[in-house]
């Protein structure tokens, strides 16, 4: 929490997504380490389940925008872009492994971790930490 109760939340208006569980101050950071990993960033998409100190969040801030400014340039104009994470998965029965029905579009993907580094920037910015809870 970045307020107490009786305080408006100053991530009110962002827009950012909450997880099931979450509180209106938390992101659902899954989402976007599920987009990363889908685009070949493994280990930054590992990464956002680290706990992380106000300048740590900020640092990584920089480094989430780094990586949707360099998606962004490598598939600049191509025709065939890479879909993102899936969702809607079905367990199949037989294989045990998780068949997706639906994928996030590249540019989707690539807003979902923009939108986890404007939370972890605000984050940083207001000399707060992050815990990951999942």
């Amino acid at each position: 929490m970045t307020h107490s109760v009786n305080e408006p939340c100053p991530f009110h208006d962002d827009g950012f997504p909450i997880g099931m569980l979450g509180t209106c101050c938390s992101l659902r950071g899954k989402a976007a380490a599920y987009e990363l990993e889908a685009l070949g960033c493994v280990e930054l998409g590992e990464r956002m389940y680290d706990d992380m100190t106000c300048t740590q969040a900020a640092s990584f801030a920089i480094e989430l925008r780094n990586a949707a400014d360099t998606l962004d340039r490598k598939y600049d104009g191509a025709v065939e872009k890479p879909h993102g994470a899936g969702y809607n998965g079905i367990l199949n029965p037989t294989t045990h492994e998780t068949v997706w029905s639906d994928y996030s579009t590249f540019e989707e993907a690539v807003d979902t971790i923009r939108d986890a580094a404007r939370w972890y920037e605000k984050i940083g910015g207001m000399g707060f930490g992050v815990h990951a809870w999942y």
